[in-house]
Formats: structure tokens, C-alpha cells, sequence
């Protein structure tokens, strides 16, 4: 055996003595070859069973007599092969190998001192492995080193290293084992190659994450959060079972009848909250390319330390978190049958926020179609333009419709609504593919305004900003992006948001509580904010400065405020526990800072109105048993287009809608698939509760913070 292993180290030697490196000790590379030849001569076992018929080490200590070399090198070679390189080198060199300090030191390529501090910490590590081991006698090995360890070879190994050397020689080394080792040394080259490139990655990527991570600290983190948005999204649609299957037919035993627009004279006909149109989208290839998001730069630091989310992208057309995070929503050209009614050259684009997200499960995206925009004078009963909201950030369908009912019976101006079944075609893609149920939302705008204010002319703004109301100045430019006019407003129209502003910033409490009657209409504002607050539409005026129109009123020059985006209202806003938004506080229900909310709230004449709304819709309106009722009856209208669009969405209705809810669940609302199902009855009743208590001075409410970036 001895012979054998002779002659492959030094074959292999003989092969690799070229590329060896100046540097490499060659005693220490020809112990390590060695080694590697012993442990590829022993017969190999199976691997599994090796660790279990592995002969235990003994632990007995080391014996006087002739054959202790015997005893001391097994442990010896276990001993040095885990010593760090130089200190190994070192050791061989002078101890074994029993070169003085100044040779050795130039062989390591270091002082003498410093190769003999290297040799001496190898010795002392050794002993200590030997005691481990149970050789307390650390003499017998210093002297066994000295006397035994580098030995004259025997004159037959003399013989096989002459016939190693040159057998090796040949191009390929016919000895088995010689060949084993040097595979054995291509692969541990190899995998240290691998592990210095991976550390080196793993620095690399350190770095570059730490550039990155510094770039989204200037940027607040915008291109990190809409990708991780995107992949939530995403995520979502590869691992919920039944969230991505496809939408079937219209179903034709259906209850509710087939509506022809041809016989809608109005908007009134058009929407009702029980009608469900049948709607087909048609597109070309190229139409539908444009249909899609085009992606934009996000808005750098929209994400602000306090929480709050900048919501205007200079480089986006409109407002909104999909602007921000770098979506923009371009028209395209398509054709539109509704109600059996054929229009052609209509513009479509898609809209919407959270319900854009969340439309990547799928197809089913928001739409907004335009009949007026490419062909002038092309209308539905009067109406120039439709909204489609795709419902699928409510697993109720209701909470739109319900919402904009519950407004409109408190006497609030308001849209209404009715739900639309969509089908899509698309050239060479999809003909006919069922997308499912729609909510259709009333646009607000100037046929909006003539028809509750009586003229066309009043001006319509959609705010977005958490500071409403705040003073920009005198110039108009200022505020013309926060405030966006969806109508027209003369220069003394926009004086009057600019006064407003300058009194709602600069004066004393004294008199603002004097004048804000003069800007303000009192009365319409705390019907209004009585049922953002009552319904915990914390998606809103209430939170994040947005979906709400603000109007002015021609003739009494005083603001009012329209509801929109009604799909989280009924305590659905997943951002907070259910509880939380059951219980929220009436009397502070604003989430962190609203100088606008808190100085209107101290008037006593306002809060007077307030109280009185509360009471109204608690004894009026927020009535659980009216709400089940109104609820059952729209369930059944919409309950066959639901359950066409899938067994998944079907389910999830049923526990929106039921009566029972046995489990709190630990979040409300349905912003991501996999969490419980927001329960819109629950909330009801437990809603009524609460705020009841809360006016009769039972309770204090909790005040919802903002949360904070980390």
C-alpha cells in the first residue's frame, strides 16, 4: 500500500510540479497530496452507512516501546490536516522536515522569527489536539517528530518514486489512484474557486445593495415599493387556488332581464342600482397595446417619514398612488356594444388605483370609456362617458352601491350607480372572453352638476393633498395641480379656494369660527363627513387626502364635498384591525395631521350639525336590520353574475354577505386575496354600537394613528 501511494504522489507531482505557484510550500502540497492518496486507497463504503459502522478513535493514551511512531502518525496527519495553512508549513518545515529557522524562513518567504512564532503556535496547537485526544505526554511527540517523523526512505520506495516520476511522464498517468487524485485536486480547486467567487459576489452584492438601498433612501424607496406591489399582486395570483379562473358566459337563466339601452331616455334609466348591463369591449391588436399601462419614472420620495404618501407624479396625467409608483393611463381607440346599443370609435383607458394593482390577477381591469372623445355627439341617453370599476378589492360587490345609496338617501350629492356584465374581444387574442361583474359609477361632471345644481357651469375640483385647504399663496398656479378642476372656475372662483386656504391657515380661532360659515356650507360638510365617518371610509378625506370632488356652489359662494371610491367604505380599509375601524372615534376621526378636519371640528355651531347627522343616520339610516334587508336584496339581484364569474368569487360573496361570523377576523377588507373576508354585516352592527356609545359619552373611541415608516 505504502508503495502505491508512493507512486501516485509522486506521479502526481510530476504532472503538477509546472503549475505549481513560487509561493506553495512543497512539503506542506505533497503532505496534503499524500493524504489525499491514503484516504482514495481505502476500500469506500456505501455512504449512508458509513457514519455508522466508523470506527470510534481511541482515546487511550500513548504507550512506550518500539512501534510508538505507529501509534503517534495516524493521530499526528488527523492533527495537521486541520491546522491553518502557514502554521501547517511551518510546523512540516521545522519539525518535521527539521530545517533551521533562517531556511525555513525563506522557503515561507517571512523573517526567522516570524517562521519559528508560526512553527511554535502549530507545535502548541498540536499538543493541544493530542491532549483532546488523550496524549497527555507532549515530550514523547516532540521527541518522536524529532526522531521518527522525516525518515530516510527504504531504497524499494526510492525505486517506485524513479518509476512514478517517470511513468508520469506519459501524457496521461496510467496508475489508478494517481488519476483520483488529480481529479480529486481539479475538484478542490474548483470548489475553491467557487466559494472566493461566491464570497466575492456576496461583497459585490453587499455593496451594490448598499448603493441601491441609499439610492431608495433618497428616492423613499419608490422603485422598491411598486415592484414589491407588483409581485404581492403577483404572488397572489400564482399560489390562492381559484383567484386567477377565468370568468364563464352570462348566465341566460339568469332572473334579471336583458336591458336595452336603446329604451334608456336618461341617466336615470341608465342608473339603477339593481339594472345589470350587458357590455361587450372590442379591440385592435395594436389599440390593445396601448391599452396597456405604459411605465413611467416614480415619484422620487413619496413615501414621507411620517407615514404619508405624496400622491401627485409631475410625471404622471392624474393624481393617484398609480401615477406615483410609476403607471400612466393613455386613451386608445376601441368599439363598444352596451345594451344591444353599437357605438364605434370610443376611447377606453384604464383607471384606477389599488383596483389597477389588484387587476393584475387577471384581465379584469377598472375601465373608463369616453363616447364623445374621437366622435363628437356620440352619447348613451344623454351620457358622454361610463366608468366601470372592477370590483375586485371587494369580495361584497356591494359596497359601492350601497355607499353611493346611503349618501344620496342622506341628502348628500352624490353618483349613482348601477353594475354592468363585461365580455372583451381582442384581434387575434380573445373573442368574447367573459370578464365578469362591473360597478358602473356616475361620472362627475358637468352634465353631473346640471343635473344636481342646476347649472353646468359650477366648479368641480378633485383634490388631492392631505392639507386641504392650505394657503400656496396668491398665485392660482399653485394650487391648480393640488386642487385639478374638472369643469371650468373663473379667476373669482379660484379666489374664493385661495381665501379659504389663507383662513383656514392664518386666522384665530375667533375668527375662524365666525367666517368659516361664509366659506363653507356647514350643513351639507357635516352630512357628509357624518357618513365618511360613520361608514369608516377611511380611504378618503379621512386618511389619504383623496377620493372626494369639491364643489362651489354659484349661489350661495360656498363649498360643498361629493363621496367617491366608495369600494373600501363599510369599515373595508385593510390597513387597520376590524376592530379598530369598528370602533374608530367620531369626534377625532382623521388620521394624523388635517389642520382643515380639526379647526372645522372645533366650531360649535359645526359640531352642533354633526351630532345632529350621527343621530339622523343612526336613527334613520345606519339601521341593521334596513341595511340587511337593502343588502339581501341587492345580493340576489347580483348573486347568478357573481357566481358566472367564479366559484372562488362566489364563495368569498356568501361570506361577505352572510349573517354569520363566528371569528374576528385579524384584518377586514380584501386589499390582498389570502386574508379573511371582510364581513359588511358585522361591521354594520358592531359600527351602530359603537358610535352610540360614543355619542352618549359611554366611550371615547380610538383615535387611528398614521403608521409611521420604519
Amino acid at each position: 500500500m505504502a508503495a502505491e501511494i508512493t507512486r501516485a504522489v509522486f506521479a502526481v507531482l510530476t504532472r503538477r510540479a509546472r503549475t505549481l505557484s513560487t509561493k506553495t510550500v512543497v512539503a506542506a502540497w505533497l503532505f496534503e497530496v499524500t493524504q489525499l492518496a491514503a484516504r482514495k486507497s481505502r476500500p469506500s463504503r456505501v455512504w449512508p452507512w458509513r457514519w455508522f459502522t466508523r470506527a470510534k478513535r481511541s482515546g487511550e493514551p500513548l504507550t512506550s516501546g518500539s512501534a510508538i511512531w505507529d501509534q503517534v502518525a495516524p493521530k499526528f496527519d488527523r492533527a495537521m490536516s486541520r491546522l491553518p495553512r502557514k502554521q501547517k508549513a511551518a510546523v512540516l518545515l521545522r519539525y518535521v522536515l527539521k530545517f533551521d529557522p533562517i531556511e525555513a524562513a525563506g522557503i515561507l518567504r517571512t523573517s526567522a522569527p516570524r517562521a519559528q512564532e508560526r512553527a511554535d503556535r502549530g507545535l502548541k496547537a498540536l499538543v493541544r489536539r493530542f491532549r483532546k485526544a488523550g496524549c497527555a505526554d507532549t515530550e514523547m511527540l516532540a521527541r518522536e517528530l524529532a526522531e521518527n517523523a522525516c525518515s530516510t526512505l527504504p531504497d524499494e520506495l526510492t525505486a517506485h518514486v524513479a518509476d512514478a516520476m517517470a511513468e508520469a511522464s506519459s501524457r496521461r498517468p496510467r496508475q489508478t489512484l494517481a488519476r483520483q487524485v488529480l481529479t480529486s485536486l481539479a475538484r478542490k480547486r474548483w470548489r475553491r474557486r467557487f466559494v472566493v467567487g461566491t464570497a466575492c459576489a456576496l461583497v459585490l452584492g453587499v455593496l451594490a445593495g448598499f448603493v441601491i438601498l441609499r439610492s431608495e433612501l433618497q428616492t423613499g424607496f419608490s422603485r422598491s415599493i411598486s415592484l414589491f406591489l407588483e409581485l404581492r399582486v403577483r404572488w397572489d395570483a400564482f399560489t390562492v387556488r381559484g383567484l386567477t379562473a377565468p370568468a364563464k358566459p352570462w348566465p341566460t337563466d339568469a332572473d334579471t332581464p336583458t336591458l336595452q339601452a336603446a329604451q334608456a331616455r336618461n341617466g336615470a334609466a341608465v342608473y339603477g342600482t339593481t339594472n345589470i348591463w350587458l357590455a361587450h369591449l372590442q379591440f385592435s391588436r395594436d389599440a390593445w397595446k396601448e391599452l396597456e399601462p405604459r411605465r413611467i419614472a416614480p415619484l422620487p420620495n413619496f413615501v414621507q417619514p411620517n407615514g404619508e404618501l405624496l400622491l401627485r407624479n409631475p410625471k404622471a396625467q392624474r393624481g393617484g398612488l398609480a401615477g406615483v409608483i410609476g403607471f400612466e393611463f393613455d386613451w386608445c381607440h376601441a368599439e363598444m356594444d352596451f345594451g344591444g346599443m353599437r357605438f364605434t370609435n370610443v376611447a377606453a383607458r384604464v383607471k384606477g388605483n389599488g383596483s389597477h394593482l389588484l387587476s393584475l390577477y387577471g384581465e379584469k381591469r377598472a375601465l373608463k370609456v369616453d363616447l364623445n372623445k374621437y366622435a363628437k355627439g356620440q352619447k348613451l341617453a344623454g351620457l358622454d362617458e361610463l366608468v366601470f370599476n372592477n370590483l375586485v378589492a371587494d369580495s361584497s360587490y356591494l359596497s359601492d352601491a350601497l355607499g353611493y345609496e346611503f349618501f344620496r338617501d342622506a341628502g348628500v350629492p352624490t353618483p349613482r350607480t348601477a353594475f354592468a356584465y363585461l365580455t372583451l374581444s381582442v384581434q387575434d387574442k380573445y373573442q368574447g372572453k367573459p370578464l365578469g361583474l362591473y360597478v358602473m359609477v356616475e361620472p362627475v361632471d358637468r352634465r353631473f352638476a346640471a343635473d344636481r345644481f342646476g347649472s353646468r357651469k359650477v366648479p368641480i375640483f378633485k383634490p388631492v393633498t392631505y392639507e386641504l385647504f392650505e394657503s400656496l399663496g396668491d398665485d392660482w398656479s399653485a394650487y391648480a395641480e393640488v386642487y385639478d378642476v374638472k369643469t371650468e372656475a373663473t379667476p373669482e372662483q379660484q379666489r374664493r379656494v385661495i381665501d379659504f386656504s389663507r383662513l383656514v391657515s392664518y386666522a384665530g380661532d375667533a375668527e375662524f369660527a365666525e367666517r368659516v360659515g361664509d366659506f363653507l356650507d356647514l350643513e351639507a360638510f357635516a352630512r357628509f363627513l357624518a357618513g365618511q365617518v360613520i361608514l369608516s371610509n377611511y380611504d378618503s378625506l379621512l386618511f389619504d387626502g383623496q377620493n372626494y370632488y369639491l364643489y362651489l356652489d354659484p349661489a350661495s359662494q360656498k363649498f360643498g364635498f361629493i363621496p367617491w371610491d366608495l369600494d373600501q367604505c363599510w369599515g373595508g380599509f385593510a390597513l387597520w384591525l376590524t376592530e379598530e375601524r369598528e370602533r374608530a372615534n367620531i369626534w377625532h376621526p382623521w388620521v394624523g395631521k388635517n389642520r382643515f378636519l380639526a379647526r372645522v371640528m372645533e366650531v360649535e355651531e359645526f359640531r352642533k350639525r354633526y351630532r345632529a347627522s350621527l343621530e339622523d343616520y343612526l336613527a334613520r339610516l345606519f339601521v341593521p336590520e334596513r341595511l340587511f334587508r337593502r343588502m339581501d336584496e341587492l345580493a340576489k339581484v347580483i348573486r347568478p353574475a357573481v357566481a358566472a364569474e367564479s366559484d372562488f368569487r362566489l364563495q368569498r360573496f356568501e361570506q361577505a354577505v352572510s349573517d354569520h361570523w363566528p371569528e374576528l377576523p385579524p384584518r377586514g377588507g380584501s386589499e390582498w386575496a389570502d386574508r379573511p373576508v371582510h364581513q359588511l354585516k358585522r361591521f354594520i352592527v358592531k359600527r351602530a354600537h359603537y358610535v352610540r356609545l360614543q355619542l352618549d359619552n359611554k366611550t371615547r373611541g380610538l383615535t387611528l394613528k398614521r403608521p409611521a415608516r420604519e
